[in-house]
């Protein structure tokens, strides 16, 4: 019985640590990474549009994620308002 119950609340504690969700700003994370990687392609380069119109879905369904979620929400855009001003610096050389 004392067997049973340690295993179930192993597999409790498993699953809890398994669905924690991520921070806003881990999400805005993931965002930032793509977008950085897909404006880093060679402009000549034919599947830059796709992987920036795939960012942009990305973002999209981040922000699904996090808008009902002030805190979260809060985050997520301050990691892509300071990723976004990254992008632009760097496109300008500074």
């Amino acid at each position: 019985m004392i067997k049973k119950i340690a295993i179930l609340a192993l597999s409790a504690t498993f699953l809890v640590s398994c669905g924690k969700s991520k921070s806003g700003t881990q999400i805005g994370e993931e965002v930032c990474e793509c977008s950085k990687k897909a404006n880093a392609m060679d402009p000549a380069d034919p599947k830059r549009a796709e992987a920036q119109k795939d960012c942009s879905v990305k973002q999209g369904e981040a922000w699904n994620k996090v808008k009902d979620d002030q805190k979260k929400a809060d985050e997520f855009n301050a990691v892509l308002a300071k990723c976004a001003e990254e992008q632009i610096k760097k496109s300008f050389g500074q």
